[in-house]
């Protein structure tokens, strides 16, 4: 017994285990490092995504598109409204030739049209305006295919033997080129873009924006993907709670078998060793704070929004419209056209998934290393 004693004061079966086994301990400490690296690049992920927190996508469903009238008497009925909404109404033109008379220089870029604000679908330092006609957005790649700069604001191309000035670039670098409706004469407006602010509901917006604007369409909530990443980055949160939880357990049932272990030393007037006794007490502190540290971190940081919380948990009519529904939204969503602005939220949302799940899976390498060494440790006692 007492041998066992001051075996466990001496040291930990971690701490004996890292001198034993090297390489597995090696190893957990490179996966502990690697699950904190994948956690903090999907966080700063998730952060990117939020800017798009507040915005909804509507997709066309009655008529296969909207026509630039149809565009110019919603902007109409939102300008008469008392709080007009932001929108913006959008669809491609499919592949275009910009042409550089001056250079001869040609470049083949996808082509949107827009009516309304711009910056809500294609982030840039300059907004469409509609009274200056014969303006677009350019991305950097085509800016370099056909002036050889990186920023062309300014300079003039031409586009189906119409000439059109560059105002501004866009923010992402890949993309082609983005165009009034108006100046275009488009008639593909498929899809629309509404900012709203976070407690909106998806029932509430609908009404606001067929009342205000007469578009009737499917919406899909941007920030129904926002809750969907943040349970994959709360999953590993939990699972490191779960895990400091087992750990304080241990702790606490370590420190009882110790006690009864030495109970012949309170019967002689002797105390248990200090030394495990202030141990025991600093981990118990450090394990306990981080549990607390966590729940008030999860407590903050996971908010279920308004249109996924029923009026009783056991109405399963709620649960399987609201399945139903979302369902309906993703396939939307995923089936969006090639190039399409929604494409890079499912591009965002995918490196999230992929960067928690990565965490995730070291997590769970390290559970693996450290049950392999008490099994070794087992053994050695035997």
């Amino acid at each position: 017994m007492n041998k066992r004693w001051n075996h466990f004061v001496k040291g930990s079966v971690l701490q004996n285990t890292w001198k034993k086994k090297k390489a597995a301990s090696v190893l957990m400490v490179f996966l502990i490092a690697c699950g904190f690296i994948c956690y903090a690049a999907g966080v700063q992920q998730k952060q990117e995504l939020l800017m798009y927190q507040s915005r909804v996508t509507l997709f066309q469903r009655d008529r296969q598109f909207y026509t630039y009238e149809d565009a110019k008497q919603m902007r109409q009925r939102n300008e008469e409204a008392e709080e007009p909404l932001s929108y913006a109404i959008w669809g491609t033109e499919g592949m275009h030739v910009l042409e550089n008379p001056v250079l001869r220089r040609s470049s083949m870029v996808e082509i949107y049209a827009v009516e309304g604000n711009s910056q809500l679908l294609f982030p840039s330092a300059v907004m469409l305006n509609p009274a200056l006609t014969g303006g677009c957005l350019l991305g950097e790649k085509a800016a370099q295919e056909l002036f050889g700069v990186s920023d062309a604001a300014g300079l003039t191309f031409t586009m189906d033997g119409h000439s059109y000035q560059v105002l501004g670039m866009l923010e992402q670098k890949t993309q082609g080129a983005v165009f009034l409706a108006e100046d275009l004469h488009t008639t593909r407006l498929e899809r629309m873009t509404v900012e709203t602010s976070d407690d909106m509901t998806l029932s509430v917006l609908e009404q606001m924006v067929e009342w205000k604007t007469g578009f009737a369409g499917t919406a899909f909530d941007v920030r129904f993907m926002n809750s969907i990443t943040s349970l994959f980055s709360v999953i590993f949160c939990i699972l490191l709670w779960i895990w400091l939880i087992r750990l304080l357990l241990g702790e606490w049932k370590g420190y009882r078998v110790q006690y009864t272990a030495q109970a012949q030393y309170y019967k002689d007037g002797y105390r248990i060793a200090p030394a495990y006794i202030k141990g025991t007490i600093v981990r118990i502190t450090c394990i306990t704070s981080g549990v607390l540290l966590m729940v008030i971190f999860l407590h903050s940081y996971v908010k279920i929004p308004e249109d996924m919380i029923p009026t009783k948990w056991s109405d399963f009519a709620f649960w399987s419209g609201w399945f139903a529904d979302k369902s309906e939204r993703m396939s939307d969503w995923i089936r969006c056209v090639k190039y399409a602005p929604e494409l890079r939220y499912l591009e965002q949302t995918g490196k999230i998934m992929v960067y928690f799940l990565s965490a995730g899976l070291c997590y769970f390498g390290i559970r693996l290393c450290v049950f392999v060494m008490k099994r070794n440790n087992k053994n050695n006692e035997i």
